[in-house]
């Protein structure tokens, strides 16, 4: 698989007591890691020996430390050079109990010239991958159509595309009909409505029918399938214009840290599309029941993206069987 992630970063996972907004607070541990959405389903396929690069835009003043980080972990990277330094990205667990708090840094803005090398970086490695995933935010400076541009020369090289990225970049995208949209139902709402997603929160009310009209308007707006996940609830699919949709109840894990989980599903729905390269039409049941083993496998791990296989395939069967004991998963839902 090759992997679109320009807005590499360094994830800063500070371990905490308990956060308090306002106080001052000392942390229990710290551990600093390359991060980004697409450097987690680089870890996915790599757990399972599947081949993955990255193809990233690396700031200058962080380029040793980052590109070090990502081949202490065996990271194949095609690096495209930028001003600035690297994002950070601050990950607050606390301990015991888990709660998270997230805050990405948006990156250092591009200079003249930086996107069109990161799109012919791009062009130039397709040749040789089944699938290409879009994932992440993009920097300051990158056009908001951005990943819209890589779905086109995906199609164009017979390579199917796959994006996941923050509400207004996964807007732009729809016009280009990626293969596969699958953002989480809180990006899914924002993008549908406009807004600008800078704070994403859970919301548990009424679920269900909010991913599956959230799934179905994606399709809608141009992308060909639509996957919107709702954490332990499920994941609502939807294939094709009129949208036909299904849903794909969870199955429930002592979560231990859910950062990541949306690109471990990604990172599974890509390695099932792999399994038969040969496979026309994507079959993209099988692909979602995948990355919902996948995703709900790296929440038992601390490390974003960090999966046991073997405990991939084992929640896979639970998940199947659990699907074919609801009725509502078996057919399509108008």
């Amino acid at each position: 698989m090759l992997i679109a992630t320009p807005n590499l970063c360094l994830d800063r996972t500070q371990f905490v007591s308990q956060l308090v907004p306002g106080a001052v607070m000392r942390a229990l541990s710290v551990e600093v890691t390359a991060g980004g959405k697409g450097v987690n389903i680089a870890r996915v396929a790599r757990a399972h020996q599947h081949p993955a690069t990255l193809v990233g835009l690396v700031a200058d003043r962080d380029r040793g430390r980052l590109l070090g980080l990502l081949h202490d972990e065996g990271a194949e990277v095609v690096d495209v050079a930028m001003p600035g330094d690297a994002r950070m990205a601050m990950i607050m667990i606390e301990q015991p109990g888990g709660r998270t708090t997230v805050l990405n840094e948006p990156g250092s803005t591009l200079d003249a010239g930086a996107w069109d090398r990161y799109v012919e970086a791009v062009r130039k490695s397709l040749p040789g991958h089944r699938t290409l995933a879009c994932s992440g935010s993009l920097p300051p400076g990158a056009p908001d159509a951005g990943y819209g541009q890589l779905v086109e020369l995906a199609h164009e090289a017979g390579v199917l595309a796959l994006v996941d990225t923050a509400p207004g970049p996964l807007r732009a995208s729809l016009a280009s009909e990626p293969d596969l949209v699958s953002p989480n139902l809180q990006e899914a709402e924002a993008a549908i409505s406009g807004a600008t997603g800078s704070v994403l929160a859970d919301a548990d009310e009424d679920v269900r029918e909010r991913a599956i009209e959230a799934a179905v308007t994606l399709c809608r707006l141009g992308s060909r399938n639509a996957a919107v996940t709702a954490g332990a609830h499920g994941v609502a699919l939807a294939e094709g214009s009129p949208a036909r949709v299904r849903w794909f109840p969870s199955v429930q894990v002592d979560v231990v840290s859910a950062v990541g989980a949306g690109d471990s599903f990604l990172a599974g729905v890509i390695l099932e599309l792999e399994r038969d390269a040969a496979a026309a039409p994507a079959h993209w049941g099988a692909a979602v029941l995948r990355g919902s083993a996948t995703a709900s496998a790296s929440c038992e791990q601390l490390r974003a993206g960090g999966v046991a296989p073997e405990r991939v395939e084992v929640l896979l069967t639970a998940l199947r069987e659990l699907a074919d004991q609801q009725p509502e998963t078996a057919g399509w839902m108008s």
